[in-house]
């Protein structure tokens, strides 16, 4: 079998990303914090600062308002602001010592300590820390050892799958040896656990779901089930490159269809590219991509950065992908809309394409262009030039 798990980074559009402007921060007591991301099952982070503290007020400013750190920390963890010098940070600090400001917690709804870091970070450095923790985190050991010793409360059961899920572990027999015990499947209690246990299309479990969907929606939100679809979807995709099923992709998209039809076609063109990049089948990745880019990206500068990127990744050895991924990246550098992120995508490509004065001409025309000699953007096209010229 193919070491294709590789493809978990690919994601190269998400067109079910959570769009955000910066950290949602939760605003209630601690008690509740534990209790929303129990039912959540996600980390807490929690800022431990002061009023007075600069990098404190620094990553206020510049860390917490960014988007890409908004959008990974709003899906995944439950996020809080505690002033030390208040009342809840002083109970705070009498559980978690802070020393330091800012110090950055992560802590588990047991109130385990994942991880702790001390002073002020950029937004790269907050995702890359982030991105650690969601990459190690493993909750489900814990439950294992109570379940082998015999215990099936719901509980007990309902966190265990609810682990393995997050970890990317199969939850498929503990889930169906315990809705095989139940007698109701239409209480609460088990049409949750339904909705939990759908992890992937292809098994008994999200037929439950499909076949109670309506009980199940008048208990919880829409979002929730909607979002339980295509997650369940994008893990059977994941499964069909691992097993090199295609049929899978069939069974995912069909699912995708009965259930989310407004989202199903994007679903299919997208996993069919995930697929073909995962195996190395590009006889028909031309095709594929080009279906894509027309109806879905093509005023889309981002996705077609982030296709360019990922065509690069996977398919750099074939000659149309390496000149598809270039023709994108042009497209995305050249947009109105143009980041420094996309030039510098272009530039790498071309250097790899077509050699150093290629790249440094189009580096040199972007840095001719930037207003702000100061910002970061400016920096990081000048360093790129030197490494190119220097390579």
């Amino acid at each position: 079998m193919r070491l294709v798990f590789v493809l978990l980074g690919l994601i190269f559009l998400n067109v079910f990303s959570v769009e955000a402007q910066g950290i949602e921060f939760f605003h209630g007591s601690w008690e509740e914090a534990l209790l929303k991301a129990r039912e959540e099952d996600k980390i807490i982070f929690v800022d431990a600062y002061t009023t007075w503290c600069g990098p404190c007020k620094r990553m206020a400013a510049n860390t917490f308002p960014d988007p890409d750190v908004g959008k990974l920390f709003n899906q995944h963890f439950l996020s809080l602001k505690i002033d030390m010098e208040k009342e809840m940070g002083i109970d705070f600090r009498q559980k978690f010592p802070v020393t330091a400001y800012p110090t950055l917690y992560f802590i588990d709804y047991d109130q385990e300590v994942v991880r702790k870091t001390v002073g002020a970070k950029s937004p790269p450095d907050l995702i890359a820390i982030a991105e650690s923790i969601l990459s190690k985190y493993d909750k489900s050991t814990k439950y294992e050892a109570a379940y082998a010793e015999g215990d099936r409360s719901y509980q007990l059961v309902y966190d265990y799958v609810a682990a393995l899920n997050r970890a990317g572990k199969s939850s498929v027999k503990i889930s169906n040896d315990y809705l095989a015990e139940q007698d109701d499947l239409t209480t609460e209690e088990n049409l949750r656990f339904i909705l939990e246990a759908a992890s992937q299309v292809d098994c008994q479990c999200f037929e439950l779901f499909e076949e109670y969907k309506s009980r199940i929606s008048k208990i919880v939100d829409k979002e929730d089930i909607d979002a339980k679809v295509r997650s369940a979807c994008d893990n059977t995709v994941k499964r069909a490159i691992e097993y090199e099923s295609p049929e899978l992709i069939e069974l995912a998209t069909a699912a995708m269809k009965r259930n989310l039809p407004g989202e199903a076609d994007r679903f299919e063109a997208e996993s069919n590219i995930h697929y073909a990049l995962a195996l190395h089948e590009l006889a028909d990745i031309e095709s594929l991509v080009n279906h894509y880019v027309k109806k879905y990206i093509k005023n889309d500068p981002e996705g077609l950065n982030l296709l360019a990127i990922d065509l690069d990744k996977f398919a750099s050895d074939d000659a149309a992908s390496r000149a598809l991924a270039l023709e994108l990246a042009q497209r995305a550098a050249e947009d109105k809309e143009a980041t420094t992120a996309y030039v510098t995508t272009y530039a790498e490509l071309l250097y790899k394409d077509k050699g150093k004065e290629a790249a440094v001409k189009v580096l040199d025309e972007a840095i001719e262009k930037a207003s702000d000699q100061e910002s970061k953007e400016y920096k990081e096209l000048i360093s790129l030039k030197h490494k190119i010229e220097n390579s």
